[in-house]
């Protein structure tokens, strides 16, 4: 018997099931400074500031076209649903905003650059490449711009007409 209440009292001690451990994730804290030196993100404020006011499912798709008009800010792009899409770019326009120098239109949902973020433009400027092809293509890229934005445009009004229907079920006694 001893044995048993030795067992007892010497009994493993496990974490309990549905608990979680702590991570600790280091990350860069985001400065004007750092961003006038970054050429992508500088990029990016000069493509909003270019383009006009887009969305972001637009400024993703504009990225990636430059990228094959040969304006390669760097950016990799992989496939999610029906189109490209990439994660540093989310994050440079997230960084950009927080900065201060790119703003979202709470009722169109559309990026655009602040005055803050033209002045930063007109002093530290944007790749000379991306000016370029952006510069010789500026009226397509508007048109495309346009396109792109009203397509997104159509599917954000339409999940705000026509909300998610319930599943349709069976009451007790319906099928009397």
């Amino acid at each position: 018997m001893p044995k048993k209440e030795e067992q007892k009292g010497q009994a493993k001690q496990e974490p309990a099931k549905g608990t979680k451990e702590l991570k600790i994730v280091t990350v860069q804290v985001v400065t004007r400074d750092k961003v006038v030196k970054n050429q992508r993100q500088m990029g990016l404020l000069y493509i909003i500031s270019a383009l006009g006011p887009l969305h972001e499912r637009t400024l993703q798709d504009i990225v990636k076209h430059l990228k094959e008009l040969g304006a390669d800010l760097g950016y990799e792009f992989r496939k999610v649903g029906d189109s490209m899409y990439s994660f540093d770019v989310k994050n440079d326009v997230i960084a950009l905003t927080y900065v201060g120098f790119v703003e979202a239109d709470p009722s169109r949902k559309k990026y655009r650059v602040t005055g803050e973020g033209m002045e930063a433009l007109d002093k530290y400027g944007a790749p000379p490449g991306l000016v370029k092809v952006v510069g010789e293509n500026r009226e397509n890229l508007k048109n495309l711009v346009a396109l792109l934005d009203s397509q997104v445009d159509f599917q954000l009004k339409r999940r705000v007409e026509r909300p998610g229907r319930k599943p349709f079920s069976f009451r007790p006694g319906m099928l009397r």
